[in-house]
């Protein structure tokens, strides 16, 4: 028993140990300059670091640090630097098994090691969701909105600082709320359009402090709880028919009272900025052919006229102005050109290319559902995404005409996407020979042949009703003899009478 108190304590003081030193600091930030940009219903955090290599080994590898409670709100995690031609290159990145009370850690890797006593530059982007708070929650409607928003006020990164600078990009009316002085000072600077804190002092590694500050935004936080978005291929019309369908929620501030119409056009807030959302433009694809007589909007009423097709960017006003914790919900649909996401890689293999959407313009999505409905007989080879995502749902859904298993429908589910992500692409590999292309309206010219042939078979059988007697059809002239006996005994009898 004593020996298993023991080993339990030792194990305990390992966990702990592993908890606030989980690797060796072979890294020292000479440089570190994080920005952050507001002008999204969306933040867009920038890390772009100088690192110096402190170990007497060469180095390939960086963990970069994220605040824990920001784990689940993390969109987007990319890593780039710039290669020895000048282009911005990607680095390879992946989340550790490392348990801490307050950071996530990522390890970044380089493209080769970096030798001791030497620096390399590169810079971590994020995309955060779910951010911005309305403060206060509650507003009169002419009244401009105004969002909270809490940062950390040092890098984030398990390395010591020695130079640090903190800027906030496209606050208007910027505000701090800071209750306690800062353990590291920051020196604030105002420009144009941004405001800058630079630091002191070196900032150990491992820093955290809330940071908080307000600002104004009049424009909505357009917030897509659901997207359900259905591709439809067609190698017999050549098209591609997609349908979309949205359940909209303005996370912006909320109407301290009722809404009044009458209030609402005398302050003529339709003609100006506005936290509530009156207008969502969805932006399509400039290199894609979109048949316009196509394009339908409709939501739970019916059809919606108040929508506009200009310079391929669709516009749909909703029915009334949507505020801050309202709802909306419609649907639209268009085709498109085949050959613009279609292209034949041999004699009966073909690859699909299309974006995981099209998408509301400043918007956050929580919930992507992709459906993909191959023509009945494909057979799916592989497919590529752009990120991790959970594994497909490989199905069969039937449609017009369909006879024997129906469309090939596989289904991806994404969830944490902004609208700036929208140009990633989902390519699908699958196979569908010319036997496969006319089998389907062969059968159905066979099955329509089959039916026609047993309406004109039943049409040939007499399956009228013709009386009996004794078990025996009565003929139509013995019919008469006896209905004419039956007529002249009865002139008989009533003459008798």
């Amino acid at each position: 028993m004593k020996i298993t108190q023991v080993l339990y304590v030792l194990f305990s003081l390992v966990t702990a140990t592993l908890a606030f030193h989980p690797f060796e600091k072979h890294w020292q930030n000479s440089e570190y300059e994080k920005s952050v940009d507001v002008s999204k219903s969306f933040v867009k955090e920038r890390h772009d670091i100088n690192a110096l290599n402190i170990h007497g080994k060469p180095q390939s590898k960086y963990v970069f640090g994220l605040e824990k409670s920001l784990e689940f709100d993390t969109s987007l995690l990319l890593g780039l630097y710039k290669d020895t031609s000048g282009k911005t290159a990607m680095l390879k990145s992946h989340k550790l098994d490392i348990y801490d009370d307050d950071f996530v850690y990522y390890n970044i890797i380089f493209p080769y090691p970096i030798a001791p006593g030497s620096y390399f530059k590169f810079s971590i982007s994020l995309i955060l969701i779910n951010q911005m708070v309305p403060y206060p929650e509650h507003i009169p409607m002419a009244d401009d909105q105004v969002l909270k928003l809490t940062t950390n006020a040092y890098p984030s990164s398990p390395y010591d600082t020695l130079a640090y600078t903190l800027g906030f990009i496209s606050a208007a009316d910027f505000n701090e709320l800071i209750n306690t002085e800062l353990p590291y000072s920051l020196q604030r600077n105002d420009l144009s359009s941004s405001v800058l804190y630079k630091a002191t002092e070196p900032i150990p590694g491992d820093s955290i402090l809330d940071f908080s500050i307000t600002y104004t935004r009049t424009a909505p936080l357009t917030f897509v709880n659901t997207l359900v978005r259905d591709l439809w291929v067609s190698h017999w019309s050549s098209s591609l028919q997609l349908e979309e369908y949205y359940e909209v929620t303005n996370n912006g501030a909320k109407l301290d009272k009722g809404f009044s119409r009458v209030d609402y056009f005398n302050e003529k807030l339709m003609m100006k900025p506005h936290h509530a959302i009156t207008a969502l433009r969805i932006p399509f694809d400039q290199s894609k052919t979109i048949f316009t007589d196509s394009l339908y909007y409709v939501d739970k009423v019916g059809n919606v006229s108040t929508s506009q097709y200009y310079e391929k960017e669709l516009i749909i006003r909703p029915r009334f102005p949507v505020f801050g914790g309202w709802n909306y919900n419609f649907t639209i649909g268009w085709n498109s050109d085949l050959k613009d996401f279609l292209k034949r890689e041999n004699e009966d293999t073909y690859v699909l290319s299309t974006h995981i959407l099209d998408g509301i313009r400043d918007a956050t999505y929580q919930d992507i559902t992709l459906n993909i409905y191959l023509p009945e007989g494909a057979e799916l080879v592989d497919y590529a995404l752009p990120f991790v995502s959970d594994d497909i749902k490989v199905s069969h859904e039937y449609s017009y005409l369909d006879i024997e298993k129906g469309h090939l429908k596989l289904t991806f589910n994404f969830d944490n996407i902004v609208d700036e992500m929208k140009n990633l692409e989902l390519v699908v590999r699958y196979k569908y020979s010319s036997f496969n292309m006319i089998e389907k309206p062969l059968q159905a010219a066979f099955y329509i042949f089959l039916a026609l042939m047993g309406l004109y078979v039943l049409k040939k059988i007499d399956l009228s009703i013709k009386p009996t007697k004794n078990g025996k059809l009565i003929k139509e002239e013995d019919e008469f003899e006896e209905e004419k006996k039956s007529n002249v005994d009865e002139i008989i009898d009533v003459a008798d009478e």
